[in-house]
């Protein structure tokens, strides 16, 4: 009679902890450590979502800030000089419950308003109250740093949103403790969040590429490497390979892959269809 019922699982995993931290011989590197979960997996100890949510924690202390955070062109602020309704507007229409407000441009950040505070203003007309009034000081860390060390500072300040600026003090972005837990876990989603489709299959084999997908998730769907030290988007990959902005409708190659530019303006990609070459079709990036 077969025993692979629930009790037998949990045994087998709690084998898999025992010897993964207290079993013998001890894990030496944490590539002996990575090629154990992987077997552990390939044997059915653990499943594949297990599996790869303990790679996600290797992974974590190595990833910046920049790899995660959302981009400036894409954040939602409010300017100093908006209302109370125009900001409650802009987190309506967001489903965010916290909104930088900037002074003068996005570049400089001056406070985050965050959605509970203004309750205490409701029904109160906009020119009685300042925004400077319901503004927090905002919390500032630079793009590169280790999102491991920031866990531990948004658990030490008690925040939860942090502005990302770059070496030259302007603003690169923000990233949210809700993105740094994703990255073990995966994508969280509330009841405000609409789904992205990152990556979408279409006709003859060709795949919608959203250009704000990380590289790194980019090349495992394709099955591909592609170095990552000067960018962090398949937009960014793109651009540094032809050291230009490409063109609404143009065609290229790279990493055995044909691409074309379905959506851009002449400073952002937005969307490229993308499909794996024939062996015998050229690979070398060619505009």
């Amino acid at each position: 009679m077969d025993s692979d019922g629930p009790g037998e699982t949990v045994s087998s995993k709690r084998s898999l902890i025992s010897r993964l931290f207290f079993g013998r011989p001890r894990v030496r590197s944490e590539e002996e450590l990575q090629e154990m979960i992987n077997a552990s997996e390939q044997e059915g100890i653990i499943n594949e979502e297990e599996g790869e949510m303990l790679h996600s924690i290797f992974e974590f202390g190595e990833t910046m800030v920049r790899e995660i955070m959302v981009p400036r062109t894409d954040m939602v602020c409010c300017s100093t000089e908006a209302t109370v309704s125009e900001i409650l507007k802009a987190i309506i229409a967001s489903g965010h419950s916290r909104i930088p407000v900037y002074q003068g441009t996005t570049d400089r950040i001056v406070g985050l308003v965050y959605a509970k505070d203004l309750l205490k203003f409701w029904g109160v007309p906009d020119e009685e109250v300042q925004v400077q009034a319901v503004m927090r000081t905002p919390f500032f860390v630079p793009e590169t740093k280790k999102i491991e060390e920031l866990l531990k500072e948004f658990r030490t300040r008690r925040v939860h949103m942090a502005i990302a600026i770059d070496e030259y003090g302007g603003t690169s972005g923000l990233v949210t403790i809700e993105d740094l837990l994703e990255e073990i876990v995966g994508d969280i989603q509330d009841e405000y969040d609409l789904e992205e489709e990152w990556l979408t299959t279409k006709e003859e084999g060709w795949i919608l590429v959203d250009c704000r997908l990380n590289i790194e998730d980019f090349a495992d769907h394709f099955g591909i490497s592609i170095p990552k030290e000067k960018f962090d988007t398949v937009g960014g990959w793109l651009v540094d390979l032809l050291g230009r902005v490409p063109l609404q409708d143009e065609q290229m190659t790279a990493s055995g892959l044909a691409v074309t530019v379905v959506e851009c303006d002449e400073r952002t990609l937005r969307k490229v269809r993308v499909r794996p070459l024939p062996l015998n079709e050229e690979t070398e990036p060619q505009c």
